[in-house]
């Protein structure tokens, strides 16, 4: 009787082990190839479009058998086999420049905005997809409803990066709308530290953000181009914290919530991807003066060096360095002072509890992509970051007193060379859990 029951699993194995086979083999049939490397270009949109359909149809096909399996060598072959064509739709995607939408949702919480309910969309495409060389372009649009110390508010983000003529002519936007409150604890080092975020200091504020930087690339391989920026910043006066009421820099500037600033960027670029570089540096020079006869309220000016390295160590593993310099000179209003925190710049630090007319700060990061069984590179990573910084001006010198950051993230790539990016970061005193799409830098 056992050895009838052996002969019984073995033949069972083999079955299904030569059914896995027929799978496989079906699938090859379909002239779908699943790695990068073998991926063809189509020079026709409608034959690039027709392979993702059989993609799709392929993949569907084999979810239609999934339900029907009987075995777990089977059902994790044929979970294989799908797996292998849904990065070869990936890869074919990525090859071939087609657009791609995907939405993203749900919880995070940030030291600014507490508890909050977030959804968006990331739209990808190539402005010329018979340009090899061409990076994808992108825009992201995200919702989010918070909860945090006050009342329930709302914000609106939108990123755009735009690639056009051969990367000869980029576009850089950034669009923020927020009726929330936030805590302000005034200007200068001591400030932000001498009292832990409560009613004292918390304000409600109606507040836009615009940043457009159109840049062009010229002979000698520099960026350059006009940089244009929008700020409004109107708190609720009814209800202002004694943080606020104290402070000669909120006080001077209240009812002055508008500025608007022109200047110029010039850069030096040779990442190979910009959202999220594996290799090369980039150094920028930004400079903005902000003056009523462009329309706003105030006369200020400021200059940001922002210079980011990367180094592939190996296959998915790579080590980016951050480093920028804030400076403002000038009538400059306690809502566009140099600050330090938030998502992309010491995430765990409250964004704005530290604020002067200078700020710096330095981040290492690893970012680290794990590998499939077949050797390529998965959608799936981590990365660990730690940072300092420092703002200076009112009552400190650079470096006289350091800020920290330190984290870890979970990455996501939702569309070629884009990841949705989580990260949970700490700083003395805050922390944040940030959900959001590319890389912080």
């Amino acid at each position: 009787m056992n050895s009838k029951s052996g002969l019984l699993r073995v033949i069972l194995t083999l079955a299904a082990m030569l059914f896995s086979t027929v799978i496989h083999a079906e699938i090859t049939s379909q002239n779908l190839p699943t790695k990068s490397s073998e991926q063809p270009y189509f020079n026709s949109l409608k034959d690039a479009e027709a392979r993702s359909l059989a993609y799709d149809d392929a993949i569907e096909k084999i979810e239609t058998q999934e339900d029907n399996c009987n075995t777990d060598q089977t059902c994790d072959a044929l979970d294989t086999a799908k797996t292998d064509l849904e990065y070869g739709k990936h890869n074919h995607i990525a090859k071939n420049g087609l657009a791609m939408f995907d939405i993203l949702g749900g919880p995070a919480f940030t030291p600014e905005n507490g508890l909050m309910m977030a959804l968006g969309g990331l739209y990808s495409f190539k402005t010329e997809r018979d340009q090899a060389e061409l990076q994808r372009s992108s825009v992201s649009l995200f919702g989010i409803v918070n909860k945090g110390d006050g009342d329930v508010g709302y914000s609106l983000r939108s990123k755009q990066n735009l690639f056009f003529d051969n990367d000869d002519i980029r576009y850089n936007g950034l669009f923020v709308l927020a009726d929330q409150s936030e805590n302000f604890w005034g200007v200068g080092y001591n400030a932000g530290k001498q009292q832990a975020a409560s009613d004292d200091t918390l304000l409600n504020k109606t507040a836009l953000t615009y940043n457009a930087n159109l840049d062009f690339k010229s002979d000698y391989g520099f960026y350059f181009g006009p940089a244009l920026r929008i700020n409004y910043f109107k708190p609720d006066e009814d209800s202002l914290p004694p943080t606020a009421i104290d402070d000669e820099n909120f006080q001077q500037f209240k009812d002055k919530p508008l500025s608007i600033g022109l200047g110029f960027s010039i850069n030096y670029d040779c990442r190979d991807v910009t959202v999220n570089a594996w290799q090369g540096q980039y150094l920028n020079f930004e400079y903005i003066n902000y003056s009523p006869s462009f329309g706003g309220d105030n006369q200020y000016q400021k200059a940001l060096i922002d210079h980011r390295y990367y180094h592939t160590l190996a296959v998915g593993k790579v080590l980016a360095f951050y480093n920028a310099y804030q400076w403002s000179e000038g009538d400059v209003p306690y809502y566009d002072l140099p600050t330090l925190g938030g998502q992309s710049s010491l995430r765990g630090l409250y964004q704005g509890r530290y604020r002067d007319t200078e700020a710096i700060e330095h981040t290492l990061e690893y970012r680290h992509t794990f590998l499939r069984n077949n050797g390529e590179l998965s959608a799936h990573g981590m990365t660990l970051w730690a940072g300092i910084g420092s703002v200076a001006g009112t009552d400190t010198h650079l470096y006289e007193k350091l800020l920290y950051s330190y984290g870890i993230g979970y990455r996501y790539e939702l569309q070629p060379r884009m990841n949705v990016r989580v990260d949970l970061g700490f700083s003395d005193g805050d922390s944040g859990f940030y959900l959001t799409f590319t890389e912080a830098f």
